[in-house]
């Protein structure tokens, strides 16, 4: 397995969106007359509007001088190539496997993270975590893969990654970085990536949150693809809205699946719990077994759309069945502009009760 394939499966386990993590990065510029295939980067992550470009050097022989090999191999050469990644990506480019065409749509509005992971083994050095262009238009992370890793696993969420990334920036103009919380004073090196990483998850409470929460959230998205009841390629774009919760949101997300999960044991219909903010809507339902049926669960949750004025929910809906096990599955629904009088009638009756409650605790 090669270095750029160890990265991708890494993405892949601790991100658990592998239709996100590309690689096979060949592409073509489409106004060039004689076409010149090149690669854009070793491997690319998209999260919404955010693209982690991510270049990898391995060092083969650690006997010799690490310190030569990084500015060599990385402080030159990788730092070169995601300056040309930088400028590339926003050419007219078309992708020799068309499955990584989805990388440039909208490209215009995406913000470029470059990342340049490199591989020592064993072995420890100080390194420069940071390379700023002389235009100030690009700033390049740089990580040893052991640190990377370390990222990965405490972080979960790739938008974390990114607001780490982000603060990581500031925190590295300072040899101390020194924060308040709750009277408390936390202090951080630069030099140590696990330091700064464990301010970070204080400063944002990460470190309240159960990593088994999270790890959780990765179980059930792996059951989007088998359980899409309305169209299975839904749920390419369901892991896409799925990829931007950050570490809070998926707690809250969790604890409204474990609520709907023990009203399904109970053989309840209950829909009164949902997430709404500028990014997604999600509903959430439990249903009898025998009951469940897509018009009903289209007519909930255009009923919540038409209360809430959106134009699509994902509508997630479990229910029990035998042995004590359960089962989740998951619709992705467009609001149905041909219904509002009824939907208005019926929640002007019936269901006029519904959906008042809290809206998610932590964004």
């Amino acid at each position: 397995m090669t270095n750029s394939e160890q990265i991708c499966g890494e993405l892949g386990k601790l991100y658990f969106y592998k239709e996100l993590v590309k690689s096979n990065l060949i592409y073509t510029i489409k106004d060039e007359k004689y076409k010149q295939e090149r690669e854009l980067a070793d491997t690319i992550l998209r999260v919404g509007d955010y693209i982690f470009t991510i270049q990898i050097k391995e060092m083969e022989d650690t006997n010799k001088d690490i310190l030569e090999w990084l500015d060599s191999k990385v402080y030159k050469k990788a730092k070169n190539q995601m300056k040309k990644t930088y400028e590339e990506i926003f050419k007219n480019i078309k992708f020799k496997d068309p499955e990584n065409a989805d990388i440039i749509e909208n490209i215009e509005r995406c913000t470029i993270i470059p990342i340049i992971i490199f591989d020592i083994k064993e072995k420890r050095v100080n390194y420069e975590k940071t390379y700023k262009t002389k235009d100030g238009k690009l700033l390049i992370h740089i990580l040893d893969l052991k640190d990377f890793k370390t990222l990965c696993g405490n972080l979960i969420s790739p938008m974390e990654m990114v607001r780490y990334l982000n603060e990581r920036k500031e925190y590295l103009k300072n040899p101390i970085i020194k924060i308040v919380i709750d009277d408390q004073i936390i202090i951080a090196k630069r030099e140590s990536e696990e330091s700064m990483l464990e301010l970070y998850r204080k400063k944002y409470e990460l470190d309240k949150i159960q990593i088994d929460q999270l790890i959780k959230f990765n179980t059930y998205l792996t059951l989007l693809e088998k359980h899409c009841i309305k169209n299975n390629e839904d749920y390419r774009i369901m892991i896409k809205i799925m990829s931007q919760f950050n570490a809070g949101k998926i707690e809250g997300f969790i604890e409204r699946l474990d609520l709907i999960i023990e009203k399904a044991f109970k053989n309840e219909w209950y829909y009164n719990s949902y997430i709404i903010d500028e990014q997604q809507s999600i509903l959430f339902v439990s249903a009898p077994k025998e009951e469940v049926n897509i018009e009903y669960i289209d007519f909930i949750s255009n009923l919540f759309m038409h209360k809430f004025k959106i134009k699509k929910v994902l509508t997630i809906i479990s229910y029990a069945i035998k042995n004590g096990d359960y089962e989740l599955d998951f619709a992705l629904i467009t609001y149905d502009e041909n219904n509002k009088k009824l939907l208005e009638e019926a929640l002007n009756s019936d269901f006029s009760k519904l959906w008042n409650t809290k809206l998610i605790k932590k964004c």
